[in-house]
């Protein structure tokens, strides 16, 4: 099973991790939880979203390249 789901990636590496939302927001700059939630699941999408996701994923260990190529070989992303 490939998950190819950002937010699903990210709240597995996040508790094999031991990171909170807290840690989370503020490595993102202090923002709210409910904010960097809104951010992970894909809700919020801005620009500043997008910078935030890569951050995120840096910290996590997470390739959001990779995951957009899985996306689109498995035909999620058309």
């Amino acid at each position: 099973m490939i998950i190819t789901d950002f937010a699903e990636i990210v709240e597995i590496k996040r508790n094999r991790e031991g990171k909170t939302l807290k840690y989370l927001a503020d490595l993102i700059g202090g923002k709210s939880i409910v904010y960097t939630k809104q951010v992970i699941a894909g809700i919020q999408n801005g620009e500043n979203a997008r910078k935030y996701r890569q951050i995120i994923a840096e910290d996590l260990g997470i390739s959001l390249a990779e995951l957009e190529e899985m996306k689109n070989s498995n035909g999620e992303g058309k």
